[in-house]
């Protein structure tokens, strides 16, 4: 490439002492694909990019392959002396980092963060040249290796320059913080816990590890100074205890308050990094009898599978979009997310930690969809990456209060060679790692497997692929007959499509093209009927927040969408469900929401109108004239045959200041009205 990119510097900060800088360097990339002889084809691309645009049009063999990104940063030789590192939050599948033609190393997890030192790598004071080659091509020793969501390929999240003095607080610990706040004891009374901070240099040295605990609000409430000893660029580890009387904890959407706990690196008098992390305080556990507790105390769990990808965009997104997903979880009175195989955007388990939303983080060992799946593959290649891969989540997400639960698998498949040693395992691995926190996974099969873990999540699909949905109450009995010893959530899904309508209400085949929205609600006011006064479980899941883009599928509208969600893949529409949702979770924000609106053109004149609202009481109006005022049953307001006229109908709802309005056409054979 003929054309350089200045990196822009503000060099009397950076040539504060102690100062860690974060340069973002997601602009202006050179982007081409494997087999160009040149780089004059080359297009600009911003970061977060992903070049599968032609999987989120449907395109079921859509490219999976290598692609590669070219920068060139001026680098400054006041940076000389100085730590440099590449940091990439995101990169799938495998991750190829070269400096100056020269290979830094190879990332294999395609949602884990990596970071690099490229210290010795650098030309000061001159342009040097980042390429990532980056391979999203199927591979059979890098997981996930199952499942239906879309395997983009790209840098689809931030990449970053952060530069240090010459001892620093690693950030090549499994691309982690380098400090894990690890919780010894925790109660209203008394919070005892170690910073556990990870620290390399260039040279053998013995430095001082500086740690204060504060509050937002900016009051000091423990210092603690420890000597590190390090060995040049080993990483060294240092525990700092450190206590607060009468803490105030971190309890959910209620309270969920943060603490800062800052880090400094001394060589003497000299700072030569330091690192401010929010974490909060609190307990999790989960009694058979009394479901999941937090800080001691009942948190009934009403969860939803959330994945992470949108139309348009995949995986590729952009702060804003972030809080716009997290908004609608929270406008649900969802408390708990499942973080669906893989790891999310980072700014989401912010979002979480800030408004006390619950998380349970998996691991990407999922079962298989498709014939040509294989969920586990027995191989050594296979067991390491995924080890590796789960020990990147645990420590990059370590610090945050919301993340309450590691899944180990999910929906695998017993098919071929017996997964439980591995899933043993991956257990072990997390119990090592953090003991913290229970171990959970999904299941939907008999077996061992489903006693390894310390909680287990039913994945039910009664009334989709299957029988009805009235069939989870006939599963219910036999669950409090006979498997109460285990400790037991629910999850459950129905696809649909917002313009699919009819008048009559059955079961769709869940593999054709017709998915009518009734059955999804009909389906999920069943299941939450049945199960909500329910004290057999500690959770309900429902599957999924949001449709995902699933290229080999072609049900549904037959577009690439796996349609379970209860918002659009565009995120533009919330269908009927996630009002029903609504009015049983959010008790907060108050609203009224005539169902069944897209059903806008009937053939009876007789209709049963329903409406969703968590207000007391709503009166009807049709045509201008009341029909009365009703008292919901579970978030549901029903007025059954409605006398409505041939054509246009005016249909309102009121409670008190709240209104919602909407039309609903009447045919008959003299109707002229096209039906389109």
């Amino acid at each position: 490439m003929k054309r350089s990119f200045l990196l822009l510097l503000m060099l009397c900060c950076v040539l504060q002492a102690g100062a860690r800088e974060v340069f973002n360097i997601n602009r202006d990339w050179k982007f081409f694909s494997n087999s160009e002889v040149s780089t004059d084809a080359a297009v600009t691309v911003n970061l977060p990019h992903t070049w599968n645009r032609d999987a989120l049009s449907g395109k079921k063999d859509y490219f999976r392959g290598i692609g590669n990104y070219l920068k060139i940063i001026d680098i400054p030789e006041e940076w000389r002396g100085r730590r440099v590192f590449l940091k990439g939050y995101g990169a799938n599948a495998v991750a190829t980092i070269m400096v100056n033609a020269k290979l830094v190393g190879e990332h294999r997890g395609g949602y884990t963060a990596f970071a690099y030192d490229i210290t010795d790598f650098l030309q000061y004071g001159k342009p040097n040249q980042f390429w990532i080659v980056v391979n999203n091509a199927p591979q059979l020793d890098l997981l996930p290796t199952a499942g239906d969501a879309n395997a983009y390929g790209g840098l689809f999240r931030d990449v970053e320059l952060i530069v240090t003095g010459p001892e620093v607080i690693s950030p090549t610990d499994y691309a982690s913080e380098g400090i894990y706040v690890a919780q010894r004891q925790v109660s209203s009374e008394l919070v005892e816990a170690d910073a556990i901070v990870k620290v390399s240099g260039l040279r053998d040295n013995v430095v001082t590890a500086h740690l204060t605990v504060f509050t937002k609000e900016m009051d000091t409430l423990a210092t603690r100074d420890a000597k590190v000893r390090l060995n040049g660029r080993a990483t060294s580890t240092v525990e700092i205890p450190f206590s607060l009387s009468n803490p105030r904890l971190w309890n959910g959407p209620s309270d969920p308050y943060l603490y800062n706990v800052g880090v400094k690196i001394l060589d003497g008098d000299y700072v030569t990094d330091s690192v401010v992390i929010q974490t909060g305080f609190r307990t999790v556990a989960v009694d058979p009898k009394r479901g999941l507790l937090l800080n001691g105390e009942p948190f009934p769990v009403r969860g939803a599978i959330v994945t992470q990808d949108r139309a348009t965009m995949g995986p590729a997104l952009f702060p804003y979009q972030v809080q716009e997903d997290f908004d609608l979880i929270r406008g649900m009175g969802v408390n708990m997310v499942r973080v669906m195989g893989v790891p999310h955007h980072p700014e989401f388990y912010e979002l979480c930690d800030r408004n006390g939303i619950l998380v349970w983080s998996d691991f990407p060992l999922m079962g298989a969809v498709y014939l040509t799946d294989r969920d586990f593959v027995n191989t050594q290649a296979f067991r390491d990456n995924g080890k590796m891969q789960a020990t990147e989540i645990i420590r990059q997400q370590y610090n945050h209060p919301s993340v309450v639960l590691w899944g180990i698998f999910s929906d695998l498949r017993l098919r071929g060679d017996n997964p439980s040693d591995y899933i043993v395992e991956l257990n072990s691995l997390a119990k090592r790692e953090d003991p913290s926190r229970p171990t959970v996974a999904m299941s939907n099969e008999d077996g061992d497997i489903n006693f390894i873990t310390d909680l287990i999540v039913w994945d039910h699909f009664f009334g989709w692929r299957e029988g009805l949905p009235e069939d989870i109450g006939i599963w219910r009995e036999q669950y409090a007959a006979n498997w109460q010893n285990l400790v037991s959530a629910i999850s459950w899904k129905a696809g649909a499509s917002i313009f699919h309508q009819e008048d009559s209400l059955y079961r769709p085949q869940f593999q054709g093209n017709w998915h009518p929205e009734r059955w999804q609600t009909h389906l999920h006011e069943s299941y939450l009927n049945i199960l909500k006064p329910d004290s057999l479980f500690w959770g309900l899941f429902v599957g999924n927040m949001f449709d995902y883009g699933a290229a080999e599928r072609q049900s549904g509208e037959g577009r690439g969408v796996n349609d379970c969600g209860v918002v659009t893949f565009d995120r533009k529409y919330c269908k009927d469900a996630y009002y029903f949702f609504k009015a049983n979770w959010n008790l907060q924000d108050p609203f009224v929401y005539i169902a069944e609106r897209r059903w806008d053109r009937r053939k009876q004149r007789t209709q049963d109108i329903r409406v969703y609202s968590n207000q007391q009481e709503v009166e009807l109006f049709v045509n201008g004239l009341s029909q009365g005022v009703k008292t919901g049953v579970n978030g549901l307001f029903l007025w059954p045959a409605v006398l409505l006229r041939d054509g246009i109908n005016t249909i309102e709802v009121r409670s008190g200041d709240l209104t919602d309005q909407t039309t609903v056409e009447i045919l008959n054979s003299t109707s002229k009205s096209l039906i389109i």
